[in-house]
């Protein structure tokens, strides 16, 4: 099924088509829930009212943040990035359903370690260069944002994401890609480097100006 993004501009689409949902996670902006869409396997998330935000500029964060994610997915997936099929759109309550990507996530596969995990991790550079290069910015690039499906990394999650090309914007994806690394996972510094060549392999000689902010980022923090 092709990406449902028909009145997205309009700012709503037809009913869903999709059973009542459990409750899988539930986090600080969203609501996760497994479901169904047409007898598929499908997940929904919610965006959660914030209470202590004026009502009025909740509802546009939370319906300006819904539509940029639905742009972004079938961007990426335009770019040759693998992202969940979307299903539905429901920009009054805050709601999107989309594919249920089944396989472990990236943490878990990284976490086992063994010959596959650094070639995950070079994939997961690659995967981020071909976002770069689509001028997409995840701003959530975390392992477990990414699930495994195949043999494929499927990029889950672009709530925080935006369109930028620009440099800095580029450095601050991948330092906050490295920073997971560095927290969730005991071989950060070999996987971050798996990272790096396989972005390279994406971008070329871009790639170097992207890396030189990251350490510049890095020497900020250090310094102030």
């Amino acid at each position: 099924m092709r990406p449902v993004i028909i009145g997205l501009m309009k700012g709503f689409l037809p009913p869903a088509s999709h059973r009542a949902a459990v409750l899988i996670k539930r986090g600080a902006e969203a609501e996760l829930r497994r479901t169904e869409f047409l007898g598929r396997p499908a997940v929904a998330k919610a965006r959660v009212p914030k209470t202590y935000r004026h009502p009025d500029l909740d509802d546009g964060l939370r319906r300006s943040r819904i539509r940029m994610k639905a742009r972004l997915m079938p961007e990426a997936r335009g770019a040759g990035v693998s992202v969940p099929i979307l299903y539905d759109i429901d920009v009054a309550s805050s709601t999107i359903v989309m594919e249920f990507i089944d396989g472990p996530t990236v943490k878990e596969v990284l976490d086992r370690g063994g010959p596959g995990a650094r070639e995950t991790a070079r994939e997961i550079g690659r995967v981020v260069g071909r976002l770069h290069r689509g001028g997409i910015v995840h701003g959530d690039l975390t392992t477990s944002n990414m699930i495994l499906r195949d043999g494929q990394i499927v990029m889950i999650d672009f709530s925080l994401g935006g369109k930028d090309a620009g440099r800095e914007a580029r450095g601050v994806d991948l330092h906050l890609l490295r920073e997971g690394l560095v927290s969730a996972h005991a071989r950060a510094t070999t996987y971050y480097r798996e990272v790096v060549r396989g972005y390279r392999g994406i971008l070329g000689r871009d790639a170097e100006d992207v890396i030189s902010t990251v350490k510049e980022i890095e020497s900020r923090g250090r310094y102030t």
